[in-house]
């Protein structure tokens, strides 16, 4: 993992961290959080250890099944060493201190100087405790935390690191989705990286394949293509641009047309990320990238959009006046609306507007981008493009400019 330099946080800082920490554990104590994908994932492990069908029934609440690959139930094996009880305490420890680590590193991506760093960074985490993918990522017990930081971790390495794209592949060998990001580097023309990330996913899938072969061939033949086995489509958590197609038009079966919508959003995201990257770098590039891969994927759950943190830090640094839209990220807004089934097909055009929340942040985001990009005038040097920790450049001013002091940030 890339080393970080920053120097020692504001006391204040530290204290509102407590604090904040400390009023989370209470309302821990008080909600009684289920952790289920934690019990999942326990589950897992449990089965990889004692040789049964992975992907059938497992002991899990509400007969909830394996939907990783095998190699993610492999490393969940050393989930069912300690008691239940300790493993729960470890994971939001875990958690917590992983949301500490992505807010660093969120704040190198986008340069915010070593001598303030962690000083920011705990400030974010403070404040990232009670945003809403975090916080119920933590009250599943799930492992988004991990993802993001595997990934900012590759991302805000040095260009010329040459294992940069190893944490990125493991992260696809353990939940596929963070594919986008190679094909990110693939349209950036990145592709030494692109190759070390596609080697290191194609290692895990061999060390699946190796030790639990039917499962393999199982997952990656055929269930890694079903959504359906993942949760209900229409399930208002789902913040996905196929979810709110189905909550529109009231059926799990919509009209292949609506389809046109899901590839449009693909093809913009992924063209605004590859415009992002040339005049901005990764800083902008990265997020963009991660925002349309979320919108275009059959389920992504409230919980997935934890991108919510990178995103929060550099609106901060960049573009201020834009920060305020972050805030729907804390606002639970899409808990505000039942999550039944069935119901969630008949839901009035308030509560699926309502439901659609971070789906519209998701395209004003996208839409922000790409003025960014505008203004920041012709494409950067490589680079400067790749080269993590660089000043803000400012506002409407050319890249031969970047490397000029920052503007002062709020």
């Amino acid at each position: 993992m890339t080393a970080i330099r920053s120097g020692t946080p504001h006391p204040a800082a530290v204290g509102f961290l407590v604090i904040s920490v400390a009023v989370y554990l209470l309302v821990r104590a008080l909600t009684h959080p289920s952790m289920v994908d934690l019990v999942v994932y326990r589950a897992e492990g449990a089965a990889v250890a004692a040789g049964v069908d992975l992907y059938g029934p497992l002991a899990t609440p509400h007969d909830l099944r394996a939907t990783y690959p095998p190699f993610a139930a492999m490393l969940f094996t050393a989930f069912i060493v300690p008691p239940y009880e300790l493993l729960r305490g470890v994971a939001v420890a875990g958690n917590i201190g992983l949301l500490f680590v992505a807010a660093l590193l969120s704040c190198r991506l986008v340069g915010v100087d070593g001598r303030r760093r962690t000083t920011v960074a705990v400030v974010v985490t403070a404040l990232g405790l009670w945003a809403e993918p975090v916080f119920t990522t933590f009250r599943y017990g799930q492992i988004n935390m991990l993802l993001l930081v595997l990934v900012l971790a590759d991302f805000a390495r040095p260009p010329t690191a040459r294992t940069r794209g190893v944490a990125l592949g493991v992260a696809t060998g353990i939940k596929v989705t963070p594919a986008i990001f190679v094909v990110y580097l693939l349209l950036t023309r990145r592709f030494r990286e692109a190759a070390v990330a596609t080697a290191a996913f194609a290692a895990t899938v061999g060390v699946g394949f190796a030790a639990l072969p039917d499962a393999s061939r199982r997952f990656w033949g055929d269930l890694v293509f079903d959504p359906n086995r993942v949760g209900r489509l229409e399930n208002a958590a789902n913040q996905s641009v196929r979810g709110v197609i189905v909550r529109i038009t009231h059926t799990r079966e919509p009209d292949k047309v609506w389809f046109v919508l899901v590839a449009a959003v693909a093809v913009a995201g992924l063209a605004c990320a590859v415009l992002a990257h040339r005049r901005l770098g990764d800083r902008w590039g990265l997020p963009v990238c991660a925002v349309t891969g979320l919108m275009m994927a059959p389920i992504a759950w409230s919980h997935h959009w934890v991108w919510c943190i990178p995103i929060a830090v550099l609106l901060w640094a960049d573009v201020p006046r834009a920060l305020v839209a972050v805030a729907v990220f804390w606002t639970f807004a899409v808990w505000y609306v039942p999550h039944v089934p069935f119901v969630e097909l008949h839901f009035a055009p308030w509560q699926t507007a309502l439901s659609a929340w971070y789906i519209v942040f998701g395209v004003g985001f996208l839409a922000l981008a790409a003025r960014q990009a505008r203004r920041a005038g012709p494409a950067v040097t490589p680079l400067a493009a790749r080269t993590p920790g660089s000043p803000a450049p400012h506002r409407g001013v050319a890249p031969d400019h970047r490397h000029s002091p920052s503007r002062p940030r709020p």
